[in-house]
């Protein structure tokens, strides 16, 4: 199952973060990656707040091989960067491709990178994360979510499963005092009462140890 991962990494070795580090009162608001060569992607950034001396940072960073101004401003006076990244000690968008992952948007701040990616499930999130931090990176996971896109149930639950549990919730099943009997919610599924109780049994279990 696809889920949409939210996280901080904080490294040295992460690309731009000697440009913020330069120009602490900015922040960089990636708005796109393009790839040509995942060792070299080009990223579209936002220049929240460019501060005297930011093309001066660019242009002294490791990790920046060649940059541009796409446009002058987007009505706020953020300009639009194009940087065309050199592969950095800590290589994030390659461990991106090779794990399946998309990465959806992120920031650059003086405090490490926020980033919101697409995982193909939690296995490779869960490799992601190992990369990062065998490394020396720090990675704080702040939220997960289902990827709306996906067709699987969430937290690993079966179909079946997943529709047992939506209807005995509705029905009020769940709820305190409870509002449903098995048979209601096993009526409303059409499947016998010990089949329904069996399938939420499994689904809750199921649940609980996906999101515990």
């Amino acid at each position: 199952m696809a889920i949409i991962a939210e996280f901080r990494l904080q490294s040295t070795e992460l690309p731009l973060t000697d440009t913020v580090a330069a120009v602490p009162e900015t922040t960089l608001a990636i708005e796109r990656i393009l790839v040509v060569d995942p060792d070299r992607p080009i990223v579209l950034c936002r220049a929240l707040e460019e501060p005297d001396g930011f093309d001066e940072a660019l242009a002294a960073d490791p990790t920046v091989e060649t940059y541009a101004t796409v446009d002058d401003a987007n009505g706020d006076g953020d300009a639009l960067y194009r940087i065309g990244l050199r592969d950095p000690p800590l290589p994030i968008y390659r461990t991106y491709v090779e794990l399946g992952a998309t990465p959806l948007s992120g920031i650059v701040t003086v405090d490490g990178w926020w980033g919101r990616a697409r995982f193909p499930d939690r296995e490779a999130l869960a490799s992601y994360r190992a990369f990062c931090t065998d490394r020396g990176a720090s990675f704080k996971l702040e939220r997960l979510t289902r990827d709306p896109s996906s067709d699987d149930p969430p937290f690993g639950l079966t179909c079946k499963q997943y529709e047992a549990l939506i209807a005995a919730r509705e029905a009020g099943y769940f709820a305190v005092p409870r509002e449903a009997s098995t048979e209601v919610v096993a009526d409303e599924l059409g499947i016998s009462a010990p089949s329904a109780s069996e399938r939420i049994r499994r689904g809750i279990d199921r649940l609980l140890a996906n999101a515990l």
